[in-house]
């Protein structure tokens, strides 16, 4: 057996005896200490996960097998395995391991596994319909990889449950090849003295391979919808300009950023939050809206069932990938400004810093320019009036814009 793992576990183990016997836990900045092997990403994940996982938990939840085949079935994950299954099936016995899909909730909708493997996988729950995003069963590769959007491993007792600690999981998230919204996550997992630098490569590897299948698949005949939410709404269908109420954009939008679909409470929750809004009459907007776009809002879970693109998805896929005036140029102010939707609410604030912050760090004058021009932000004029020159015939118009914002009341 390698000691190197050997050694590597049973300082994570006696890590996390110390997290969750609330002893006090060296800090993770010096990589080489013995006793500290826990990274910043596993050490703030499992915070998170004692909010609301017990570490002694036994299994993940799951959900109903019809919903989950249903799901399956109706998501372009599907499509996207479906020729490498005979291929992943070899992998998994030949390397005594499982590989899983799962949506971008953290579901799994498909598993391949050795005979091993499989049996261990029943025994927490790691099965199609198994809940395993970070909330449900703590610390883990595929929760730690839909959070981060990076191809992630998760060692031993670096899972937040006990019950997996004999576990090595490598996992990388699944894209759309053409907006970069993230579609879901692929895991690749066995037990930990099979650890192997190979395993984030082949999950690299794989993931790429399904997002080539997802996007070279033939596209549906229905007419394309294109939602622009940042600024002022406009939403086209077929190529028509459709004219919707405040409360359709955020249904739209809402289902737009959850494209493995929600559940009724979970749809509801999302839009209206502890507003006295009935079921009914949520079912009742959606029928209205699902005739608007021709049938297009699958139900069981609701979803769309067009293809489409969403300016909020398309601005943030561009700030992860560097392109920052892009991102810019593409965002046309706060995302539906007026709604008090929880999960909107979120994405407006949560985009608004990144870019606003992306543009300040960018130290580019001519970026800062075009961003300020649009959107009064004292620190951006700051940092631009530091860069610009002094001789810069824009100089002065920072410096007016500037103080009309100090005198504003």
């Amino acid at each position: 057996m390698n000691d190197r793992l050997t050694l590597e576990r049973q300082h994570l183990i006696r890590a996390w005896h110390r997290f969750v016997s609330r002893q006090p836990t060296p800090a993770p900045a010096d990589p080489q200490a013995p006793d500290t092997p826990v990274t910043q990403e596993v050490a703030a994940s499992w915070a998170r996960s004692s909010l609301t996982v017990p570490p002694e938990r036994v299994s993940a939840p799951v959900k109903a097998e019809a919903d989950v085949q249903h799901a399956w079935q109706e998501s372009p994950l599907e499509y996207g395995v479906r020729g490498l299954i005979p291929e992943l099936r070899r992998l998994a016995e030949e390397a005594d391991l499982i590989v899983a899909v799962g949506d971008v909730d953290g579901t799994l909708l498909w598993t391949q596994g050795s005979a091993r493997m499989t049996g261990l996988a029943r025994s927490v729950n790691f099965v199609p319909g198994g809940q395993w995003g970070e909330g449900s069963v703590g610390t883990n590769a595929l929760a730690l990889s839909l959070r981060t959007r990076q191809p992630v491993r998760v060692f031993s007792a670096e899972h937040y449950v006990q019950t997996v600690h004999d576990w090595v999981c490598y996992s990388s998230p699944i894209r759309d090849t053409g907006t970069g919204a993230l579609l879901g996550v692929l895991d690749i997992s066995s037990t930990w003295e099979h650890s192997t630098p190979l395993g984030l490569a082949s999950a690299r590897h794989y993931a790429a391979q399904i997002e080539q299948a997802i996007g070279g698949r033939p596209r549906s005949p229905a007419a394309a919808l294109n939602l622009a939410f940042c600024g002022p709404a406009r939403v086209t269908f077929g190529g028509q300009h459709l004219h919707l109420t405040p409360r359709q954009h955020e249904l739209l939008c809402v289902l737009a950023l959850n494209p493995g679909g929600l559940s009724l409470d979970a749809l509801h929750a999302h839009v209206y939050g502890d507003q006295p809004i009935s079921l009914s009459t949520l079912k009742s907007e959606v029928s209205t809206l699902r005739a608007l776009l021709g049938g297009q809002i699958a139900s069981r879970p609701y979803r769309l069932s067009v293809p489409l693109t969403l300016d909020v998805q398309r601005v943030e896929a561009l700030l992860l990938a560097g392109r920052v005036g892009e991102a810019a140029d593409l965002y046309d102010g706060p995302l539906l400004p007026h709604s008090a939707s929880p999960l909107l609410t979120y994405w407006r604030e949560y985009l608004d810093a990144a870019l606003r912050g992306a543009v300040c760090r960018s130290g580019d004058p001519d970026l800062l320019w075009r961003y300020a021009s649009r959107f009064d932000d004292p620190e951006c004029l700051d940092t631009l009036e530091t860069l610009l020159p002094e001789g810069d015939h824009r100089r002065p118009v920072v410096r007016a814009r500037r103080a009309a914002l100090d005198a504003a009341p």
